[in-house]
């Protein structure tokens, strides 16, 4: 009976996570994140916002249709890309490959805005853990998991400011037309 709830809920939480824009669920049985990079370039490329600043709040948890959530409040010192305000709330999901902000963490992030029902008012991290590093002294430290390609620019801030300054953000539009 537990092994049945389990797989229920694993479903349930699946079939959320499409739905509100955190994961593709391209095929029955097939889920894979939203943004999957290989290279640290081609997130600079898809980022529409990438900021700096410290994670201003404890991650404020709640359920939304059975899914876990979490939002933070970011300050942001500097905005390497796009205009935001200067405090901003970044939207989670509870799992392995978003791990949560931690308060007074100085970090880098990049983002998009959260289009969706779950909150108004809110971003999400471009590639989940892949879009997070934090930022001690003058060097970015990366998260365990990622295993973006191009390293040498995790130098310093400075940079990959100027590698995120040269390469620019490919805005891409969708051309399909479903019927």
């Amino acid at each position: 009976m537990k092994k049945t709830l389990s797989i229920i809920s694993l479903c349930m939480i699946i079939v959320s996570l499409c739905a509100f824009g955190f994961i593709s669920c391209s095929s029955l049985g097939s889920v894979e994140m939203v943004d999957d990079y290989e290279s640290i370039d081609d997130l600079i490329k898809d980022s529409p916002i990438i900021v700096i600043g410290t994670v201003d709040s404890d991650n404020n948890e709640f359920i939304y249709v059975e899914v876990p959530f979490a939002l933070t409040t970011f300050k942001v010192e500097t905005a390497i890309r796009g205009v935001v305000s200067n405090s901003i709330n970044i939207l989670q999901t509870k799992s392995h490959e978003d791990p949560f902000l931690k308060q007074g963490d100085r970090m880098i992030l990049f983002l998009v805005k959260y289009e969706g029902s779950v909150t108004e008012d809110a971003y999400r991290l471009k590639g989940l853990y892949q879009g997070q590093y934090t930022i001690e002294g003058t060097r970015i430290i990366k998260n365990k998991d990622n295993k973006l390609t191009g390293d040498e620019v995790l130098v310093s801030i400075e940079t990959l400011i100027a590698r995120i300054n040269a390469i620019g953000y490919e805005l891409k539009i969708n051309t399909s037309i479903s019927e």
